[in-house]
């Protein structure tokens, strides 16, 4: 409940992508899931949705599980810790960026396309 409003999963995922600003596509890529089935999910088509899922929709829309069923009101309650949202692989990705000099992580940042100066 927003509010409330009772707004449903569905809806609730969708504008959460839209102030993401990601795409069906992306957030399919992410899932390792079909953009067709992301599209399912904001439409209601799927409403069985596992745990799992939710867990991992959650992580790319950065919010907490609670927030997408509707059962809290901000994306990341009584948190800004990001950790908490991050995969494990983006864990060990950060943990090793910041091991790197700052000459390798300028590298790293252009060979992304990112801002190089670091």
């Amino acid at each position: 409940m927003k509010g409330g409003v009772i707004v449903s999963v569905q809806e609730i995922i969708k504008r959460r992508r839209l102030e993401l600003n990601l795409t069906l596509k992306q957030v399919a890529k992410a899932l390792g899931v079909s953009e067709g089935t992301v599209s399912r999910y904001e439409s209601g088509d799927i409403q069985n949705m596992g745990i799992d899922k939710i867990e991992a929709l959650s992580r790319v829309l950065r919010c907490s599980p609670g927030f997408l069923m509707g059962w809290e009101d901000s994306a990341n309650p009584a948190s800004d810790n990001e950790e908490i949202l991050l995969s494990p692989l983006e864990r060990q990705i950060i943990m090793r960026f910041r091991l790197l000099s700052d000459g390798e992580r300028n590298m790293f940042l252009r060979s992304l396309g990112l801002d190089d100066t670091y």
